[in-house]
């Protein structure tokens, strides 16, 4: 029983360890994008999912003498070709085909490990039902979810806190080899049972088997499929406003692997009608934060999700308990629950960014986990007797009201007569961009924050606006480097100046004739947004490069050598997501690279859940810049910005313009320095919904909510002006 327990157990842990490995490891290749944990996940659970059906297979057509030489094969292979740390180091573009990219990188460095690890959990409990038929086989599942919960949970607070990358690749490699071993130790014990099909008997004495229909197979798909949806689902709402990054990939997915935990453990401790009520209660108040945004607390989105992701998934895990087969159909249940959670992250992954113009995968997976355990009651009900319980009629009342609810909320959300200042709303790999029309202002929305706008008066199209304001970061770092070009005899020279994050292109209209601007973007749909419905790109003759900045920022420098920019903004934002990749050691020194040695480097920091003034204050030090700290507030639109500047020119960072309006470092910031090895947004969460700078202000804030009728149709800066 010992081998088999540790055998599980560590498969488990090395298979929940290693995707947050690897997904970190490649999430700057890919521009830093939410869409690659969840391409992550997807891939994992299709690889999953062969892993049972080989598992599946082999039980099944081979003896056990046989199925132990073909898995030692596959697992010396899969060590042999072990390339975790083959990953490649410089970013990949894969704006073309984002997901198919990802998938590439996968299957070649970890897609054989990974596969090999996937196999065990049902084979070796294939195995322990053989050798030990007397015992309860079905409690190794839950054994092998606690070890995955486990890695999960400890990644965030323990492996990503203290240890860097490459230690990581080691030790889960070291951490594989180990597994090897105890995985061919399980089998040797089974080599001496000539076939399965003599153990059949053995297995459930006295248990008369019966073919496994189609409506149980069916109902083991649906809810596996269901509660993978929610999952997926949950996690893309709660990165999409902070960041795509551990803590928030993982706290879904560990609470998703406790309802396992949970239901084939302890399956009395899944009470049926507590837990639908429970669900039916979070998921009318989940769609209620679906609405508020950012406008609600860090705090509360997380709990008000998580408790959908929980319950949905104990609900579904729960049915599916009461659904399992005798430990005869163990490996058939098994690959069952890995094509749905398959589905489930295709439907996600691949098929909702294609069909919907929104996130209404997490309407169509609540709706799904209402509406599938609903039918398997009724069906249950049906077989029990003649009549319906009242209880079930409760039930199927109470979730009628919060289905409605569910669908007035998509109906809202796709019916443009609800939303007739929307001009423009589409959905991408890389999030959803929309564009609004308030009486006389013009506004570009990523996900629920704004990111640009433009006033419709002729007058003052052209004039800066938003965070762009006289008197923010960005009017400062203009107007103190034009002061420093005047005071040497430059002021004739136009500007070079470079911006990761285009926006509606607005931040150009602090330029004047013949400066040159720059701006990269990720998302090519911003691009065309701003290039259709605003004006600042195509009027001023900008260039615009389409893709990630910090790896067209590498290519160029490459191939082309520094681009001698005078100013260098980082505004790339996606929805209120950290870009944490923009934000490292590596890619500072590349910014360093294409600056003017005389130059500033602008960051945008401005953020309601993630406080970045630590990190940039360390990264400062650390390369030997001045950081000059601009809090910045626009009482039209109640809004405050927060901007630092960075600048090695002494005299640059002296001058009057930036002295009289800089604001003061906190003298308790921590030293946190991030890099491509190590970098842990943990501790800069701001789980109260604000700080105090940003609690101060009305809802309608920088970089969140919607903008109202206050919004400028004019800035009190004439600078703009072209």
């Amino acid at each position: 029983m010992v081998r088999y327990a540790l055998t599980i157990f560590l498969s488990a842990f090395l298979l929940f360890q290693v995707q947050p490995i690897v997904a970190r490891i490649i999430l700057p290749r890919f521009g830093g994008t939410s869409a690659v944990w969840t391409t992550c996940m997807m891939y994992f659970q299709t690889v999953l999912l062969f892993g049972y059906i080989y598992a599946h297979i082999v039980r099944r057509i081979f003896s056990p003498k046989t199925t132990w030489i073909i898995h030692l094969t596959l697992l010396c292979t899969a060590a042999i070709t072990l390339r975790i740390q083959a990953i490649p180091d410089q970013p990949i573009n894969g704006s073309d085909n984002l997901a198919w990219s990802i998938i590439q990188v996968l299957t070649l460095t970890i897609g054989l490990p990974f596969l090999a690890l996937s196999t065990t959990g049902p084979l070796v409990q294939a195995w322990h039902s053989t050798t030990h038929p007397n015992r309860q086989t079905y409690r190794l599942y839950a054994l092998s979810n606690v070890g995955s919960m486990l890695a999960l949970l400890t990644y965030p607070f323990i492996v990503e806190r203290f240890f860097g990358l490459s230690v990581q690749q080691t030790s889960w490699s070291i951490g594989f080899l180990v597994f090897a071993c105890l995985s061919a130790w399980s089998g040797w014990q089974t080599i001496h049972f000539e076939e399965w099909q003599t153990s059949r008997e053995s297995e459930s004495p006295g248990q008369e088997y019966k073919r496994i229909g189609g409506t149980t197979i069916s109902a083991w798909l649906l809810l596996s499929a269901t509660a993978s949806i929610v999952l997926l689902a949950t996690t893309n709402l709660m990165c999409l406003e902070v960041a795509s990054y551990p803590f928030l990939w993982i706290l879904p997915l560990a609470l998703y692997l406790i309802t396992l935990i949970i239901c084939f453990d302890r399956p009395q401790w899944y009470h049926r009608n507590p837990s639908i009520s429970l669900l039916l209660i979070c998921i009318a108040f989940a769609i209620l934060l679906v609405h508020l945004g950012t406008k609600a607390s860090l705090m509360v989105q997380v709990c008000g999700m998580s408790a959908v992701c929980f319950l949905g998934s104990l609900v579904c895990h729960g049915e599916l308990q009461r659904l399992k087969p005798p430990t005869l159909y163990l490996t058939l249940f098994y690959l069952c629950i890995a094509a749905g959670g398959a589905v489930g992250g295709i439907f996600v992954a691949f098929i909702a960014p294609r069909l919907f113009n929104g996130y209404y995968e997490f309407h169509a997976g609540v709706i799904l986990a209402i509406v599938i355990p609903m039918i398997i009651i009724y069906l249950e009900q049906r077989k029990k007797s003649n009549g319906l319980p009242t209880s079930f009629w409760f039930g199927a009342v109470a979730s009628m009201i919060v289905l409605s609810l569910v669908i007035c909320s998509l109906i809202y959300q796709l019916d443009r007569s609800f939303q007739p200042n929307l001009i423009f709303h589409q959905r991408n790999d890389y999030g959803i961009v929309s564009v609004q029309d308030k009486p006389t202002f013009r506004v570009l929305i990523n996900g629920q924050t704004v990111h640009g706008g433009q006033s419709l008066n002729e007058s003052f199209e052209f004039t800066p606006n938003l965070y762009y304001v006289n008197g923010s970061g960005a009017s400062l770092a203009f107007q103190a480097f034009r002061e420093w070009q005047k005071s040497h005899g430059l002021t004739e020279r136009p500007m070079n100046v470079g911006v990761l994050g285009l926006g509606t292109g607005s931040l150009s209209a602090w330029g004047r004739a013949n400066d040159r601007f720059c701006f990269y973007e990720l998302n090519p749909l911003v691009t065309e947004v701003a290039n259709d419905y605003f004006t600042f790109i195509k009027e001023n003759d900008i260039e615009v490069v389409t893709g990630d900045g910090r790896i067209e920022l590498e290519k160029e420098l490459i191939t082309n050598g520094p681009r001698n920019f005078d100013i260098l903004f980082i505004d790339a934002f996606s929805s209120d997501s950290i870009p944490v990749h923009l934000l490292t050691t590596e890619c500072l020194e590349l910014y360093w690279e294409h600056l003017n040695p005389n130059g500033i480097l602008v960051l945008h920091i401005t953020n309601k859940f993630v406080d970045l003034r630590p990190v940039v204050q360390s990264l400062a030090q650390n390369l030997g810049a001045t950081a000059t700290l601009i809090d910045h507030a626009n009482p039209v639109i109640q809004t405050e910005t927060r901007w630092v500047l960075l600048t090695r020119n002494e005299e640059l960072s002296r001058s009057p313009i930036l002295k009289s309006v800089q604001s003061a470092w906190p003298e308790d910031l921590p030293k946190i320095i991030w890099t491509d090895d190590f970098a842990s947004l943990a501790p800069l969460v701001i789980w109260n919904g604000g700080s105090d700078w940003i609690a101060e202000l009305e809802p309608n804030q920088t970089k969140s909510g919607d903008v109202d009728s206050k919004m400028p149709t004019q800035s009190t800066s004439p600078v703009g002006q072209k």
